[in-house]
């Protein structure tokens, strides 16, 4: 039940990689020495950035971790390091220190979420999607709660959430990304995924029948759609 929102709403497509690294930025009342070390940490972290280099920009948040252990701010920069390099033990474990601090820290909240995903912890994983999307009301976000509720089979609260993000009228605008049958990208109508998850859902509750009338109706709208067509001669 993956897909790719055409929106591209993710809270990481807008998170901050670099901070407030500014070289000769203020530094309160510290020794000389102590600030020239943290500038040129800081110098390093902004250069590996430009330069690609995540493995040095990690190294560098580290060394001012060690010089400025307060300064909790590098916590995110270093879930997001870890998160685009896909090691998400790391990332859910550096997040999770970060929500410690900043518990309403959107960018931690979906590190965090899909980090936990990836994991197979999927009830922690839904906690922190519930969270935040009880603080942003984002319709992605709600069909990433419905995703980790079809696959802990809440199927009746999977249900409720598919109705309500139905309503939003985000949905009746947007279009995301399926496969075709030969297995090529096409977009579809946000609502045409909607009502294939409901499909599913619909089968996990035993409901053969309301099954077959979802993936009928994504496919009325989104007739290219090869999950739906799959799903509906699946139940056949």
């Amino acid at each position: 039940m993956n897909f790719k929102v055409n929106k591209m709403r993710n809270f990481l497509s807008v998170f901050v990689l670099v901070l407030v690294l500014n070289v000769g930025g203020a530094v309160a009342q510290i020794a000389p020495e102590k600030e020239e070390a943290i500038n040129r940490a800081k110098l390093a972290y902004n250069i590996s950035v430009k330069y690609n280099d995540f493995a040095q920009a990690k190294s560098a948040i580290y060394d001012l971790m060690t010089l400025q252990p307060n300064n909790f701010s590098y916590l995110d920069s270093l879930a997001f390091i870890y998160y685009e390099f896909r090691q998400y033990a790391s990332a859910a474990l550096v997040s999770r220190d970060g929500l410690t601090i900043n518990p309403n820290n959107q960018a931690l909240l979906q590190i965090s979420a899909t980090s936990l995903s990836q994991l197979g912890a999927l009830d922690q994983s839904l906690k922190m999607y519930e969270k935040l999307y009880n603080m942003t009301d984002d319709a992605s976000v709600l069909f990433e709660v419905i995703q980790k509720q079809y696959d802990l089979k809440k199927f009746d609260e999977a249900m409720i959430n598919t109705e309500l993000l139905l309503g939003k009228r985000v949905v009746d605008t947007n279009s995301v990304y399926a496969k075709n049958a030969a297995g090529e990208d096409i977009q579809i109508p946000f609502k045409a995924l909607i009502y294939n998850t409901q499909g599913m859902i619909a089968r996990g509750q035993g409901n053969e029948e309301s099954a077959k009338k979802y993936f009928n109706s994504a496919l009325k709208i989104a007739p290219n759609y090869a999950l739906a067509q799959e799903n509906l001669n699946s139940g056949k």
